[in-house]
């Protein structure tokens, strides 16, 4: 079978290694941003990228949503969502936001942000402007209305769950939260102890354990299931189509965008291919 090895990001470490770039404008360029920013992977048609940044980026668009967590600091969104003026938004640490695809946006920030996001490339417009309609009339047109997400208080409400593979939705009642659509799937915030049951997606996993530790057990080939451990700060990309599950002995609070529909194993069996599916 195709090998279906997970992408690890190690988030903490890499940000760690980076230094904070001032004076951003829209015609810096990557060169002039070296050591300020870090392509983390690749993620289903994009990459995962980080960045410490003080200043105004250029406006750009892309052609899927684009996802953005702001970890430190705080950024303003500035984003063409109708036919009047930009709107803008505040995203301060511990905040996500999803950019509809197309939408011609920009990022900014006096006191300086450092943020990862799942991103694609796309057009952009270097012209230091307050609405890129100006600078590009027949390009930018306007799109939607960006979901922003205060994850740090979706957290709080949540308590923690002690899964099995058995566990329906009503026991998972109040360990999980439907945060925001995202691409063809949600995007969602997980407490969670045990072990849960094994599954699959139609489209690439992203996952962020902000809290504990889990262990992810995935089918990578035709060997038995191979084990990675996430600790706080870690990511994971989980591939198309690879049966996985978590588990975790103290508990872990992770960030999860999931594609849907997919299929679970409700059996707690070592090796998914042993038994049937079911779909989710």
């Amino acid at each position: 079978m195709e090998s279906r090895t997970p992408t690890i990001v190690h988030l903490n470490a890499e940000l760690a290694k980076l230094t904070m770039f001032r004076g951003l404008i829209p015609q810096t360029t990557r060169g002039e941003r070296q050591g300020s920013a870090a392509l983390l992977g690749p993620y289903r048609d994009g990459i995962l990228f980080a960045g410490k940044s003080a200043g105004t980026g250029h406006w750009e668009d892309h052609a899927e949503d684009e996802l953005v967590h702001v970890l430190d600091g705080t950024k303003i969104l500035d984003i063409v969502s109708d036919d009047g003026p930009p709107r803008s938004f505040v995203v301060r640490a511990g905040m996500m936001v999803i950019v509809p695809r197309g939408a011609w946006h920009r990022f900014r920030s006096a006191e300086g942000g450092t943020s990862w996001s799942a991103t694609l490339p796309g057009d952009h417009i270097e012209s230091d402007v307050d609405d890129p309609r100006t600078a590009e009339p027949k390009k930018v047109i306007a799109t939607g209305t960006p979901s922003i997400i205060d994850l740090n208080a979706e957290l709080a409400k949540l308590t923690m769950c002690r899964r099995t593979p058995q566990s329906t939705m009503a026991d998972r009642k109040g360990s999980v939260a439907r945060l925001a659509s995202y691409r063809d799937g949600l995007l969602l915030a997980i407490k969670f102890s045990g072990k849960d049951h094994w599954e699959s997606h139609p489209g690439d996993e992203l996952i962020h354990i902000l809290d504990g530790t889990a262990i992810l057990e995935i089918v990578c080939d035709d060997g038995p299931p191979k084990s990675f451990v996430l600790r706080a700060g870690m990511m994971a990309v989980i591939p198309q189509g690879a049966w996985h599950r978590f588990h975790s002995s103290e508990g872990a609070t992770q960030m999860a965008a999931t594609p849907f529909p997919g299929e679970h194993i409700e059996l707690d069996v070592d090796d998914p291919r042993t038994v049937e599916c079911k779909p989710a």
